[in-house]
């Protein structure tokens, strides 16, 4: 057999890396990750079968994404409503603001960091307003998370435990705030410490441990991923003016071209599994505990799905585009996600038409996708 291992930690292009591994075997093995499933085929085939491969494959409570059902129908429903239409319709105004407020910042035809200097700030302020949470939080948390990915890379198990508590303790302090406060915060924090579930056929407020790990999926998982997404656009649109002019003269739908940009450039590379018996995954054996984890940023860009990987075809591909996953799990913040994105992008394209990247840019470690640096300047 071929060497099939892949260390995310090893990789300067984690995204060419997997392209490259997954010519030679459609699973590779992994100290950090167990086995790495890359084709989009077995993706599927692995997320789709939640009584073979379950969802609950950390050591820490997970709500919903680390249940299996029917416990995740119970808590899905829960969180459900917030990303509705009618919800982030009244959130819209909110949103483009704070992304015209980011945009401004940009000065023509200078170069700038895109991630830092717009990418970071946009994904922190807007995450920090959809919870209803100061403007003041955002330099804590963005130093939180930049310190929490660091740990992931160096698999340092008690920095990863130190940050665990920390945020914890911030989530808690916001949730003591609203308490003081009475009825006179009217937040989407707010509401979700008033939510009740039914389990066992006993109704009752959702835990204080539930609502922690609520927000800190919100945050830590929609604050990355939203960074990561704005950088590969700007760079998506340096490399094809083509595609921003189509948009720009109404050829070419928004929201259609970010989950194309976005199955090119993925913005999340992986997600877990722990098969809960003995199984095999195109032909590899995987024992019962093991972990699974699938990796979007592969079958994402599977040539037996896609063609060339890197060709834009929005229309062909959409059918076939895992950005927000698929079955049970899909991924629930979808149509948030979605709005902030093309929100964003519509409001960066009513200032700029043309975009240079001005010195080689540094893509993002494991598990980040996007890029660390990004230099350019628009015009």
């Amino acid at each position: 057999m071929k060497d099939c291992r892949w260390e995310s930690a090893e990789q300067q292009d984690q995204v060419a890396s997997l392209d490259e591994l997954r010519q030679k075997c459609p699973v590779a093995q992994s100290k950090m990750l167990g086995h790495a499933v890359l084709t989009h085929n077995d993706v599927r085939s692995v997320i789709e079968n939640h009584e073979t491969f379950s969802n609950a494959a950390g050591s820490h409570l997970s709500v919903p994404n680390g249940m299996d059902p029917p416990e995740h129908g119970i808590f899905r429903e829960v969180i459900e409503p917030y990303f509705k239409a009618d919800h982030l319709r009244d959130f819209e105004p909110t949103c483009r603001q704070i992304a015209q407020d980011i945009i401004s910042r940009i000065t023509p035809n200078t170069s700038f960091d895109v991630v830092s200097h717009v990418a970071k700030p946009f994904a922190l302020h807007i995450q920090c307003a959809f919870l209803g949470w100061s403007e003041s939080l955002t330099g804590t948390l963005g130093e939180w998370l930049e310190a929490n990915q660091q740990a992931i890379v160096n698999n340092d198990r008690a920095t990863l435990k130190q940050k665990a508590d920390e945020f914890e303790a911030l989530i808690h302090e916001q949730l003591d705030v609203r308490r003081q406060s009475g009825s006179a915060k009217d937040d989407n924090t707010c509401r979700l410490m008033h939510e009740t579930v039914t389990v066992n056929g006993e109704t009752r407020h959702l835990h204080e441990a539930e609502i922690v790990s609520i927000l800190r999926n919100w945050t830590a998982g929609e604050v990355g991923t939203i960074a990561a997404a704005i950088s590969s656009i700007f760079y998506f649109f340096a490399e094809n003016p083509l595609v921003v002019e189509q948009i720009l003269n109404g050829n070419l739908s928004t929201d259609d071209a970010i989950d194309e940009i976005l199955r090119i450039d993925p913005p999340l590379i992986s997600n877990r599994r722990r098969a809960v018996k003995d199984t095999e995954i195109s032909g590899c054996p995987v024992k019962k505990g093991e972990k699974v984890t699938v990796l979007w940023a592969s079958a994402n860009r599977d040539e037996s799905v896609f063609g060339k990987a890197n060709t834009f075809n929005p229309e062909q591909n959409k059918a076939h585009n895992l950005l927000y996953g698929r079955g049970v799990h899909v991924c629930p913040g979808a149509p948030l996600a979605r709005m902030e994105l093309r929100i964003f992008t519509e409001e960066l394209l009513k200032h700029f038409g043309e975009f240079e990247v001005t010195d080689a840019p540094i893509r993002a470690n494991y598990p980040s996708g996007g890029f660390r640096n990004l230099l350019m300047k628009l015009g």
